[in-house]
């Protein structure tokens, strides 16, 4: 069943992070655009809706960048829902390293 969950998540991940970066760069090719890839996902949202190609390809990248984080969430909800307590505890742990190196880079 974790197997099931977790590629399914990795495979929806990789599409529309593939789907984004690839429409951003045809966008790019036929647009003219100045802006600098940000890696936040309101200033991404935000180039977009200004027209920008460079926005939806940042998009993609954060996509990309999310992707393994939504496959720990899913391994920890999967070994929640099967109670099995260990697993529970190593992708907590592992989670909160994670939420922890991003505050600690910011």
């Amino acid at each position: 069943m974790l197997n099931r969950w977790v590629r399914l998540v990795l495979v929806i991940g990789m599409w529309v992070s593939m789907t984004l970066l690839v429409a951003g760069l045809a966008w790019y090719a036929v647009a003219q655009s100045t802006g600098n890839i940000t890696l936040g996902p309101l200033q991404a949202i935000d180039a977009i809706l200004q027209g920008d190609p460079i926005g939806l390809i940042s998009l993609g990248i954060l996509c990309l960048i999310a992707t393994p984080l939504l496959r720990i969430l899913t391994s920890f909800a999967v070994f929640a829902q099967t109670k099995e307590w260990k697993f529970v505890l190593v992708s907590a742990i592992v989670l909160a390293i994670i939420v922890l190196a991003v505050f600690v880079k910011a």
